[in-house]
């Protein structure tokens, strides 16, 4: 082989190692990057439980980090069945973790003299968030319409 031949056969090895070598460092900083990235929760379900008198969420942290509700708050309309002006509530659960990849169920009890929702009764919560990355604050928010179908 002459010198032409094997420069171009080193420099097109070479070439091909440094693209898989720079190619896997990078494949790895960005996973691990995206693996930080916190997703948003998300109210997956929501229905009133008749028997305990309480609103009940299920809250899904689709992230790969823990997530942690700091305050929620709650709004209630009341439908067209409903002689009650509003709602009140027995307890409004605070600093709920809610773990990566995990379904959480937030229970929050409506005070004994408080009427039971009616069909037509929406309910508006908005859960603010915090994770460890940063120190700002988010909010979901979440509309919940009480059907016939709700037990």
């Amino acid at each position: 082989m002459n010198r032409i031949t094997v420069f171009f056969v080193v420099a097109v090895v070479g070439i091909l190692l440094g693209w898989g070598i720079g190619s896997y460092l990078t494949y790895n900083k960005t996973m691990e990057a995206v693996g930080k990235i916190p997703a948003s929760p998300i109210v997956v379900k929501a229905l009133y439980d008749k028997p305990i008198h309480a609103i009940v969420f299920s809250v899904f942290n689709p992230g790969t980090v823990p997530l942690n509700i700091k305050r929620q708050s709650f709004v209630f309309k009341p439908g067209k069945e409903t002689t009650e002006k509003g709602y009140s509530m027995q307890n409004i659960p605070v600093d709920i973790p809610l773990p990566p990849l995990t379904i959480t169920t937030v229970v929050i009890k409506l005070k004994k003299d408080t009427q039971e929702l009616k069909v037509g009764d929406v309910v508006n919560v908005e859960l603010e968030y915090i994770h460890p990355l940063s120190p700002d604050r988010y909010i979901v928010k979440h509309g919940y319409e009480h059907t016939k179908e709700a037990k």
